[in-house]
């Protein structure tokens, strides 16, 4: 009966989060913004937005760089969360709740920031219901490490192993490691702030060009007329189509950081 609900409760509950499954409505929006931004590169470099079915054949390939960058935004709101899940759990430790303890009541508070439903509170419920269940806390954190897939929790999981097979404090050992980590993660965070900013000027630059390339068609459309209809002037708009996506992936390549 035992194996029957740790089975049940592990394929019905635990995320695997280098996997998204994007909703219905995820799938609507992302078309969406797809089709549109098709919409705008051929006005803007072709002006016949016939050649907008052509960008968007490949929807697939831009479904999975949308799934990526689902991916990445949800493990960093998940470090992000974890980061509370420590301090809250030092504090804890330090009151002298014991560790099955202290997981309730990280889960009370957190539940309060983040809500039940966020990521910290589902896998906070799932390491007190695992204890519940005599699975050991190195086992329970184990496994939350490896399908997070972020190296704050595998270092946390890590130590907890470590401390275990020692005979250590483990109390005082989870607390320091706890409090460590926390510390890390906070200094990663105003990090990530710096470069985030740098990010936004990227942005900004990505979408000057096309901002240009509209005014003057607004303001002088004779101006651009012979880019658009004639070969040498749509050869010209396909490199520069080109110059331009090269330049947007290298820009993004180079501001993806890893701390």
């Amino acid at each position: 009966m035992l194996v029957t609900v740790r089975r049940i409760y592990h394929t019905e509950n635990e995320i695997d989060y280098s996997i998204y499954r994007m909703t219905i409505k995820e799938y609507i929006l992302s078309i969406i913004v797809i089709i549109g931004i098709a919409c705008i590169f051929s006005y803007v470099f072709y002006d016949n937005l016939w050649i907008s079915i052509a960008f968007v054949l490949p929807v697939y390939f831009y479904l999975k760089l949308i799934k990526k960058v689902l991916i990445q935004r949800r493990i960093q709101k998940l470090n992000v969360q974890f980061k509370d899940f420590c301090m809250s759990m030092t504090a804890q430790l330090i009151a002298g709740y014991s560790i099955e303890n202290s997981l309730v009541e990280v889960y009370r508070e957190l539940s309060q920031l983040y809500g039940k439903e966020s990521y910290i509170c589902k896998e906070t419920k799932i390491l007190i219901i695992k204890l519940r269940l005599n699975i050991t806390i190195e086992n329970a954190i184990e496994n939350f490490a490896i399908r997070s897939g972020i190296e704050d929790i595998k270092l946390f999981s890590e130590i907890i192993s470590i401390a275990k097979r020692s005979g250590g404090d483990l109390i005082k050992i989870v607390k320091n490691a706890a409090n460590s980590i926390s510390r890390k993660i906070e200094t990663e965070r105003e990090i990530k702030v710096i470069i985030n900013s740098k990010k936004y000027e990227q942005m900004i630059m990505n979408i000057i060009p096309i901002c240009i390339i509209v005014y003057v068609r607004l303001t002088s459309p004779n101006m651009m007329s012979i880019m658009y209809n004639s070969i040498t002037g749509r050869i010209v708009m396909s490199v520069c189509l080109m110059i331009y996506v090269f330049a947007f992936f290298l820009g993004y390549k180079i501001s993806k950081v890893e701390i």
